[in-house]
C-alpha cells in the first residue's frame, strides 16, 4: 500500500508578504526589474517606513546576487528623494561595479508611474520615461565568508543592560512587533525627555532576524528627536527621513529573533538632525551601524489625522 507523500507548507511571515518582489526580467537598458507592492500597514501615517522601504530594496538585489559569489550586503545607502506611494511599484537593479569574487557595487531604485494600482507584469511594457524614482540605494555586496585580513575592537560600542525595558507598543505596525523600550527618555508637555532610545523588538509571528530586516531594524524606532516631546517640540513631529546608511558587520546566525537596538540624536540644527545607531544580537555581538540624515516637520505634513503619541 502506497501514500501520497507529504506536503509540508510554511506559511510566509507578515514582513516577507510585504516586502517579496518578483522578478521581471532585464529591461533594454540592461538594468534588473522587480515588481511588488507597498501596504498601507507598514506606513508611518501617510508615509512608508523609511527602513521598510529599504528592506524591499535590500532584498530584491540579495534576490539579485542569489546565484553569485556576494551574498552578504557589506554597505547600504539609501536616499529618500520623494515620499513614495501606497501601491505598485518596480525595482530597477542597476550593476554599477562587478567582480567575481570580490566586492560588487550596484544601484537599487525604488520606482512609481502614476498607475499605482496596477502592477507591471511584463518588462517588455517597461518604459523608463513613464517610472519616477522614489527612493534610490546604493548598496555593496560581498562574501563575509571568504573575508581575511585583521579584526580588531577599537571603539565597541557596548548594548546597554535591559533591566529598564518594559513591554511597549509603538503607534505603529503594533501588530507585526514585539517591542521592549526604555521609558526614562520620553519627554512630555511638562518636561524634556532625551534624544536616546533603547529598544529590543522582534516580529510577532517569530520571524527571524535577516539581513534583509536589519535595514528595517535600523529605522524601527520612536525617533530620538521625538523623543525630547512636546516640551522642546511645541506639538506632534515627524521625523522624516531624508538620507538613511547600514553598515553590516557580522553574519546573522539562524536562531536571532530580536536585536537589541541604540538610537541617539547628537545634533539638531536647523531642525535637521543626525541619528548614529547600532544593533546586537542579545550576546552582545554587534550586528549593524547605522546613520540617518532627517529633518523635523511638523505632524502636519505627514497627515492631517493627530498621531497617538510620539512617532
Amino acid at each position: 500500500m502506497s501514500s501520497l507523500p507529504s506536503i509540508i507548507t510554511q506559511e510566509i511571515s507578515a514582513f516577507d508578504k510585504v516586502t517579496n518582489t518578483t522578478y521581471l526580467g532585464q529591461a533594454n537598458d540592461k538594468s534588473h526589474i522587480f515588481a511588488g507592492a507597498i501596504d498601507r500597514a507598514w506606513c508611518i501615517g501617510e508615509a512608508p517606513n523609511g527602513g521598510y522601504v529599504a528592506s524591499i530594496l535590500l532584498g530584491s538585489v540579495i534576490d539579485h546576487f542569489s546565484q553569485k559569489h556576494q551574498k552578504d550586503p557589506i554597505a547600504m545607502n539609501c536616499f529618500y528623494l520623494k515620499k513614495s506611494a501606497i501601491g505598485h511599484f518596480i525595482v530597477e537593479v542597476t550593476e554599477i561595479k562587478m567582480s567575481k569574487k570580490g566586492y560588487c557595487v550596484v544601484r537599487a531604485s525604488l520606482k512609481q508611474n502614476k498607475d499605482v494600482k496596477h502592477p507591471l507584469k511584463n518588462v517588455k511594457d517597461y518604459e523608463a520615461s513613464e517610472w519616477t524614482e522614489q527612493v534610490q540605494s546604493i548598496i555593496t555586496m560581498g562574501n563575509m565568508d571568504s573575508e581575511t585580513g585583521l579584526t580588531l575592537f577599537t571603539e565597541n560600542p557596548k548594548p546597554f543592560s535591559e533591566e529598564h525595558l518594559v513591554p511597549s507598543k509603538l503607534d505603529f505596525m503594533t501588530e507585526y512587533l514585539t517591542v521592549h523600550l526604555d521609558p526614562r527618555y520620553i519627554g512630555t508637555k511638562d518636561k524634556a525627555g532625551k534624544a536616546v532610545v533603547n529598544q529590543r523588538i522582534g516580529f510577532s509571528d517569530g520571524r527571524l532576524v535577516d539581513f534583509k530586516s536589519i535595514p528595517y531594524w535600523c529605522d524601527m524606532f520612536i525617533p530620538p528627536p521625538n523623543m525630547l516631546g512636546e516640551k522642546v517640540h511645541g506639538g506632534p513631529v515627524w521625523s522624516a527621513t531624508m538620507q538613511l546608511e547600514v553598515q553590516f558587520k557580522a553574519k546573522i546566525k539562524n536562531d536571532i529573533k530580536e536585536v537589541l537596538a541604540y538610537f541617539v540624536a547628537p545634533h539638531i540644527i536647523n531642525n535637521r538632525c543626525d541619528i548614529d545607531g547600532q544593533l546586537w544580537d542579545r550576546n552582545g555581538n554587534i550586528l549593524a551601524l547605522t546613520r540617518h540624515q532627517c529633518t523635523i516637520v511638523p505632524w502636519s505634513r505627514n497627515t492631517k489625522t493627530a498621531p497617538k503619541s510620539k512617532l
